[in-house]
């Protein structure tokens, strides 16, 4: 961790299959994704996604 916060905001995007990405709110979002939480932090689209899709397919987090 590099000890700067993160100030970037974020969606959880929701695809076809029902897998999650956390998606940077900058980027746009691919046609076939919808948001399901956001715009927030990162650390808040993570805690939805662990709170809301426990027994979904892995995250994918999307890297800048």
């Amino acid at each position: 961790m590099s000890g700067i916060p993160d100030t970037e905001l974020y969606f959880v995007l929701i695809g076809r299959v029902g897998r999650c990405t956390v998606w940077p709110c900058a980027t746009p979002i691919p046609a076939e994704w919808q948001v399901a939480f956001g715009p927030d932090t990162r650390a808040q689209c993570t805690a939805y996604v662990r709170r809301h899709r426990s027994d979904a397919p892995k995250l994918v987090s999307h890297h800048r």
